[in-house]
């Protein structure tokens, strides 16, 4: 796991978060509020069971396997997107962001 001084080292970081799976905000780097960092720490929990639910409710109507255990996910705006694996998040400038590098550090 990274840490947040590391994520905010990203191409593109404008805030990193770490969050339980509860949605409760452990900590966080960059430009935030307090009520801000706390409000995206929630909806990357949140996130993270929507998808759980959909990916156990696809498996099991369909068969397919392969979703689960959920990792992380992506989000993208129009300017700006998030990348959050387990307990961590990064938000992104969209145009400067390397998705592909910002997962590969939430995960070692």
């Amino acid at each position: 796991m990274a840490n947040l001084d590391q994520l905010m080292e990203l191409p593109g970081a404008i805030a990193s978060i770490e969050f339980n799976s509860d949605g409760e905000l452990k900590d966080f780097r960059g430009d935030l509020t307090d009520d801000l960092a706390a409000m995206a720490a929630q909806m990357c929990a949140a996130n993270m069971g929507i998808f759980r639910m959909q990916a156990d409710g696809w498996g099991r109507l369909t068969g397919q396997t392969g979703f689960l255990p959920e990792k992380g996910f992506a989000f993208m705006g129009l300017d700006y997107a998030v990348a959050s694996y387990e307990n961590q998040a990064v938000f992104l400038r969209k145009n400067d962001a390397d998705y592909d590098r910002a997962f590969q550090v939430m995960a070692d």
